[in-house]
């Protein structure tokens, strides 16, 4: 399960400003909506948790799947339909017309077999969008290990059989400075003390989050992003 669901804090929302990192949660989302149209048929996310992202695909696809570890902390109420290792799915080859993955391959000492696995199990011309993490904070440690560049991205999808076709950044350097200063303040906010702190911390969420926002905006550098939503064409 990815470490943007973890960093995100609860159900997938737009609007919910006053959440535990609602600046990365609503950045994930609006670059889903721009690649989803290229989803279709039956899609199989890798590392789906409790399928936050499945209602941006409902009409997009005919069956939402979902795989993941058994000990995932985020699996939350969901149905999966199979617990399995993101490098070794229980599917026959070419099973499926789109592939996804959000903020999971960071968890993965290999990435590029997840990435192969994808390749097997996807039908020939079939779409995988995969997110790529670079600047994100350290979470789930000791299981984080990498962090991507655009390059580094196509370097792997084509190593593995892919036509990368469209990149979407997520989010640049005020997004990480929100990121950092919202992590700090939940420290803050823990333990017996949370009664008084609760409504304060939550506030300066607002004020920190929004203010970052509209510096992201206006200051962007695609080469200092939080991470990079890829969509790649399976080759033959």
């Amino acid at each position: 399960m990815s470490g943007w669901r973890k960093l995100t804090g609860g159900p997938t929302t737009k609007w919910s400003v006053w959440k535990f990192n609602w600046l990365a949660n609503h950045k994930l989302i609006a670059a889903i909506e721009r690649v989803r149209h290229h989803a279709r048929g039956e899609l199989l996310d890798m590392g789906c948790g409790s399928k936050p992202f499945a209602p941006l695909f409902a009409d997009r696809v005919r069956r939402y799947w979902g795989t993941d570890l058994s000990s995932s902390p985020y699996l939350g109420a969901a149905r999966l339909d199979a617990f399995a290792k993101a490098e070794s799915q229980p599917f026959r080859d070419g099973s499926f017309d789109t592939v996804v993955g959000f903020s999971m391959l960071t968890y993965l000492p290999e990435p590029v077999r997840m990435i192969e696995e994808a390749h097997r199990v996807l039908r020939p011309g079939g779409v995988l969008i995969l997110e790529f993490t670079q600047t994100v904070p350290l979470h789930d440690e000791p299981w984080d290990f990498f962090r991507f560049t655009r390059y580094g991205a196509e370097h792997l999808l084509r190593k593995a059989g892919f036509e990368p076709l469209e990149y979407i950044p997520i989010g640049g350097l005020w997004a990480r400075v929100g990121l950092s200063t919202i992590a700090g303040l939940n420290r803050v906010n823990r333990g017996p003390a949370r009664w008084l702190t609760e409504i304060p911390v939550r506030l300066l969420y607002i004020v920190v989050q929004l203010g970052c926002e509209a510096l992201d905006r206006l200051f962007f550098d695609p080469r200092e992003v939080l991470s990079h939503l890829v969509v790649a064409r399976r080759l033959p």
